[in-house]
């Protein structure tokens, strides 16, 4: 729930900067149709609906707008930032976040975000209760109203006209109207029918109940369902030949509601700022042709405006996208990663490339000024003049270099704790991995590889998938063992350097890596199947080691007897071939024979 109330609070965030532009253009249109100043309102629908949109070179979005606002992963990141696209805000709102207690289990931003949540739920449903209610009663007091003619029905205790209904709207009279304030007035009521704003108020509404957190969209509300009643008494003088403005005005005056209607229904005729559409319908004059020609044209030009994010506007410099060193890493059998911390390690290019290909889809083109404004913690070396840098002081930003050109990148916290764990995990600071199968709690049976390029592998391999948020009522790793009673522990050493991991299913759905105290990543099964062939080639290579033969009638019997037979013949971790065991421990179901 707390990624999708982020979603709406940065689509919200980001409709804020339109509705503030939208009412400045409104301001500037005082003599244009109010048909126009309704209509912008939709491009602000679009933005508070829409999660996403296009570019254009016209755009007047801030130039460094970030699509996300507020990253998702924020709640789980060291130093949370958020990136609106204006400095000073991010800066101010950045340095208010609070950071994560260390040695705790759950980020207190993680709480705070989930009980935002459900405070965002129950206001939704607050709001739809209270216009479902609202709405109940209103049709309870036009129980016994009088069909007059087609959908017109007239009722004793109105005190103002308005349509009531979705697929078949009908209207209601007070009753007393005489024959020429029924005329104007039915012809007002028709031209919302015809319009469909009964239909538009009610899904502004909702729009508005999903938003409700926010005041610019409340203001927003009020303000099209002002624009939306100007405009159509702007219709209903433009269409009635004499001149009835004063009898129009007295009859808003007459039927005013004196309050705003906030629901979803219905459309009073007598609804909202009755002061200044008295103003507006005494001053009302046809507008000329070439006023209406610009208020479209602005119409139009301030709509694309808004609703498209601004181009890069930076030079075509593709050979910096993380994207287009891909396949020189691939192309490479080792890679070199130097860290602060562990100097320089070597990783598989292969693997790395897959993992950066995944990775950098969550990357996000971030300006800043200088390339040499932070000093690099991680540095992955591409080729010469071509690296990938990475921060410990700023752990959401990444750098691409080739020759003299840079660009930086916003990306996730837990890929930069990835690279900082291939850093120390890689050749040579590993010099072996053992991999031991445990069932019920007993270890099994181990293999012990110390492969160079095997070692490379795994340094990538085990840092990859999506960091599994579990909830906030429910802990992961406890006593340094996975919650399951199966799994595999992988255990990667060297002469300083020591990680542990848990590779284990909690529904044979579901594939996690697990390093105790540190993070939890869901993996898919491709990701499975890798580990478990580096570990079956390295069996079949060592199978000649030893004296225990695994494929003996190994066809002849079921997962069970199979791991009955391994048991005999083991008495302590050896070095032994994986072939048949793995198939079994992960990819069998273990049925009784």
């Amino acid at each position: 729930m707390s990624e999708l109330f982020l979603t709406v609070l940065n689509s919200s965030l980001t409709a804020s900067y339109v509705i503030l532009f939208v009412i400045l253009v409104r301001l500037l249109l005082k003599k244009a149709p109010k048909i126009i100043s309704y209509a912008l309102w939709g491009v602000v629908a679009f933005r508070l609906i829409i999660p996403f949109s296009f570019e254009s070179m016209f755009s007047l979005m801030p130039r460094n707008t970030n699509t996300v606002p507020i990253p998702h992963d924020i709640i789980y990141q060291q130093s949370p930032q958020i990136n609106s696209g204006i400095e000073i805000v991010d800066s101010f709102v950045s340095q208010s976040l609070p950071a994560p207690t260390v040695g705790a289990s759950v980020n207190p931003l993680q709480i705070y975000t989930e009980i935002a949540a459900y405070i965002w739920v129950i206001g939704i449903i607050a709001l739809l209760v209270y216009s479902l209610v609202s709405i109940l009663k209103l049709k309870r007091q036009l129980k016994y109203a009088q069909l007059i003619e087609q959908n017109i029905y007239e009722s004793k205790n109105l005190r103002t006209p308005f349509v009531l209904g979705l697929v078949k709207p009908k209207i209601y009279l007070p009753v007393g109207l005489n024959a020429t304030e029924r005329n104007y007035i039915l012809l007002h009521e028709h031209t919302h029918i015809q319009r469909k704003d009964h239909i538009i108020k009610i899904a502004a509404f909702l729009v508005l109940s999903i938003h409700w957190f926010n005041p610019l969209v409340w203001i927003a509300f009020m303000l099209m369902n002002t624009d939306m009643e100007l405009s159509c008494d702007e219709r209903v003088l433009k269409e009635m030949n004499e001149d009835i403005k004063k009898t129009y005005a007295n009859s808003l005056l007459s039927l005013a509601t004196e309050r705003h209607i906030l629901n979803g229904s219905p459309l009073a005729f007598g609804e909202g700022n009755v002061r200044g559409r008295i103003k507006n319908v005494l001053n009302y004059k046809k507008s000329r042709f070439w006023v209406v020609l610009v208020s479209v044209i602005v119409l139009i030009g301030v709509s694309i405006a808004l609703l498209s994010n601004p181009e890069d506007s930076e030079p075509e410099l593709s050979f910096l996208n993380p994207n287009s060193m891909l396949s020189t890493i691939g192309d490479q059998e080792q890679i070199e990663i130097k860290s602060t911390d562990y100097e320089n390690t070597f990783v598989s290019g292969v693997e790395l490339a897959k993992w950066l290909d995944r990775a950098e889809n969550d990357w996000k083109r971030k300006n800043v000024s200088s390339p040499y404004k932070f000093s690099p913690s991680i540095t992955i070396h591409v080729q010469v003049g071509n690296e990938i840098r990475f921060f410990e002081s700023e752990p959401t930003l990444a750098m691409t270099i080739y020759q003299n050109e840079y660009r930086y990148y916003t990306i996730p916290e837990e890929d930069y704790s990835a690279m900082a764990a291939m850093a120390g995990s890689g050749y040579p600071h590993v010099r072996s991995i053992t991999f031991t199968e445990h069932e019920n709690g007993n270890d099994n049976a181990s293999v012990i590889i110390t492969d160079d390029k095997t070692i490379m592998r795994m340094a990538v391999l085990m840092q990859k998938g999506e960091k599994h948020r579990p909830s906030l009522f429910f802990d992961s790793t406890q006593n340094d063992i996975p919650p399951v009673s199966d799994y595999i522990r992988i255990e990667m050493s060297g002469d300083k350097t020591y990680h542990s991991y848990f590779l284990y299913s909690d529904d044979e759905k579901n594939y996690y890596i697990d390093e105790p105290y540190d993070h939890i990543n869901k993996i898919d099964f491709n990701t499975v199947e890798e580990i478990i062939t580096i570990f079956t080639d390295a069996g079949n290579k060592m199978q000649d080691q030893t004296s225990f033969d695994v494929e003996k009638n190994w066809k002849s019997l079921c997962p069970r007897q199979r791991i009955l037979q391994i048991r005999r013949t083991i008495s302590m971790p050896i070095k032994m071939n994986m072939q048949a065991f793995l198939s079994m421990v992960v990819k069998m179901p273990y049925n009784i024979c």
